[in-house]
């Protein structure tokens, strides 16, 4: 006889899901050592298109990043009060059921989040906490605290009833096109700036809070506001973070508000999209082809995780004092989190004199370096090894490693002895930047007195002697001149390893059309670099400036020659980004314009890969 349970197993075998949904965690509350949260919650998020999933608060990191790992999007929900210690604040006697614990379990699920460019979501509580957590402040009772006379944001009428509207603008982001009617500013401003469409429109919301923002986070936008000045919405112009301070989840699941739906609809484009870029990065090889990290060895900079060194600002070409803060921007740590698979550290040499003494002790710094790359790679080769052949990437992905390539940074390193060229590919050198800022006995550079016209006759046999021994030929740092002599005589592939396209940026570092065509029709790759001079005339460069220089090459020569050497702790400034963790970023934009999954592989590691590969058979 069958029974209610079989006829439910027939419902579930016999479901055939069509596409899968993007996974949205959400926050729990904690209530009498239970983590719950209100239905209305994963309610809208199914409503929108996610597969809801809620987080318990735990404050366990390893627990936390185990499941932030898996998802695609991130919900915090609201609760009870934000305990003010975080803040270096004393309570005000109106504060309503802090809880330190849970507290710390949001902040650790935001950084974790935050740090893998999850797309995130605030709500009420949770729209405080993401000001917090980056910088900004709260009032912890709105009523007594806040100057002037702020509306009743406590209602006592349902949830899913709207008491009070704010005012409404779209969004200044570019992130989200075409822009949803969620943010705003205060009309106060619109009336000030005598632009009466810079309010979007006004909109009817909940309101069920005392603590509320105060000053916004560094970095974020005001976006909506309510009559009385009091801010109800946040939003990053670059990355995929929004909150609101009202319960959107309360007016869609009960109420079927379509507007409030828009906001869940909004975390889930920006979900998927995301997901889509993690299966880019699990399906093809993301490779950074030019780091400057080695330069923090001496500071105990440890490959393995992310720790805070002390630097001397002389170190920064700063006035000597006081030691600075500084963190790595490459380590195996960001790797895992921005889904990176392998990097390039180069072995950077400071262009010296060409006396056969400062060229001998170019040679055995270089060896040093080298040799305290492969010493920190070994005390740490279960996540990570050194390879030299493009075999070696793929099977260190394969069985859950990272990558570490070596390069030279300046071929003063090989002194006066082109048999340095094999003792360095002995050692597992990948190419060799022919100079770097000044003319050395090899080439001129891009910042150079022109000594030679381009490579001296000992420059050409060391373009030889390289093609031989299958070390790639880096012409970034080169003057053109010396670019086009490599190009006449190498016979394999070159590569610019970490430069970006003269005509969006004129700089002398940079690639003109015809060196860019030329490297094309050579069958090279031009690894787009990220410091913000060589992309943007005026410096203050984001990653949309990188996109821009990468859409440029493929528009010029094709979707086969463009890749990314960011040049990572060796410039101040990297188009907005924190460090290699934010390398999926470019990705993200990448899809967003409208490239395929499998150009997006090439560009991200692909065309590197392929020409690393071509070097070494």
């Amino acid at each position: 006889m069958a029974t209610e349970i079989d006829a439910l197993n027939r419902v579930v075998d016999n479901y055939s899901l069509p596409a899968s949904r993007p996974l949205i965690g959400i926050s729990a509350n904690r209530k009498d050592g239970m983590s719950c949260l209100a239905e209305p919650y994963y309610e809208s998020v199914v409503m929108a298109g996610g597969a809801p999933v809620i987080v318990p608060v735990t404050t366990d990191i390893e627990t936390l990043t185990s499941i932030v790992e898996t998802l695609d999007g991130l919900i915090f929900s609201g609760g009870g009060d934000f305990d003010p210690k975080f803040l270096g604040e004393e309570p005000v006697p109106q504060l309503d059921g802090v809880d330190a614990y849970r507290d710390e379990y949001d902040l650790t699920l935001l950084r974790l989040a935050f740090n893998r460019q999850i797309p995130i979501m605030g709500i009420c509580r949770g729209h405080q906490l993401i000001n917090v957590a980056f910088g900004g402040t709260l009032y912890q009772d709105l009523p007594s605290q806040f100057e002037g006379h702020p509306l009743n944001h406590r209602q006592e009428e349902p949830r899913e009833v709207p008491t009070h509207e704010v005012f409404v603008i779209a969004p200044p982001s570019p992130i989200i096109a075409p822009p949803p009617p969620v943010i705003a500013r205060t009309k106060s401003e619109a009336i000030q700036k005598n632009n009466p469409e810079y309010i979007h429109h006004t909109q009817k919301v909940n309101s069920h809070h005392h603590q509320a923002v105060k000053n916004i986070a560094p970095g974020f936008i005001a976006t909506a506001t309510a009559p009385d000045g009091v801010n109800e919405a946040i939003e990053h112009p670059d990355y995929s973070i929004f909150s609101v301070q009202w319960h959107p989840e309360q007016m869609v699941a009960k109420s079927g508000d379509k507007e409030m739906l828009k906001l869940f609809e909004r975390l889930i484009n920006e979900a998927k999209l995301f997901r889509q870029a993690k299966t880019v990065h699990h399906k093809y090889y993301s490779i950074d082809s030019h780091t400057d990290t080695p330069l923090f060895f001496e500071f105990g900079y440890d490959l393995r995780k992310k720790n805070p060194l002390k630097v001397p600002p002389t170190f920064f070409n700063q006035p000597d004092g006081e030691l600075l803060d500084y963190e790595a921007k490459v380590d195996v740590s960001k790797m895992r989190d921005g889904l990176v698979d392998a990097v390039v550290m180069a072995a950077y040499i400071p262009q010296g004199e060409l006396t056969v003494e400062a060229s001998q002790r170019a040679v055995d710094n270089t060896l040093f370096i080298i040799n305290e790359i492969q010493r920190q790679v070994k005390t740490h080769q279960s996540l990570v090894s050194q390879v030299i052949t493009a075999e070696d990437i793929r099977r260190n992905k394969a069985e859950g490693r990272k990558s570490v390539l070596i390069g030279i940074e300046n071929g003063y390193a090989i002194g006066k002895d082109i048999r340095n060229v094999e003792c360095f590919a002995q050692k597992g050198i990948v190419y060799i930047t022919l100079s770097h800022n000044g003319d050395n006995d090899i080439c001129d550079a891009a910042v150079g007195a022109g000594t030679h016209n381009g490579l001296s006759a000992f420059g050409k046999e060391v373009v030889k002697e390289m093609n031989r021994l299958g070390v790639m030929v880096d012409i970034s740092h080169t003057s053109e001149k010396t670019a086009f002599d490599v190009l006449e005589i190498s016979k394999l592939p070159i590569i610019a390893s970490h430069s970006s396209v003269k005509a969006l940026c004129n700089h002398p570092r940079n690639i003109s059309d015809e060196l860019l065509k030329a490297i094309a029709e050579n069958g090279g790759v031009v690894q787009v670099c990220l410091y913000d001079k060589f992309l943007h005339n005026e410096g203050a460069a984001t990653f949309r400036d990188a996109v821009d220089h990468i859409c440029y090459i493929v528009d010029k020569v094709g979707i086969n020659y463009a890749g990314i050497g960011s040049d990572f702790d060796g410039c101040d400034s990297s188009a907005g980004l924190r460090g290699i963790n934010e390398f999926i970023r470019i990705t993200l934009e990448l899809l967003r314009r409208g490239f395929s999954e499998e150009d997006v592989g090439k560009i991200i590691g692909g065309n590197f890969l392929r020409v690393f590969q071509g070097i070494k058979n």
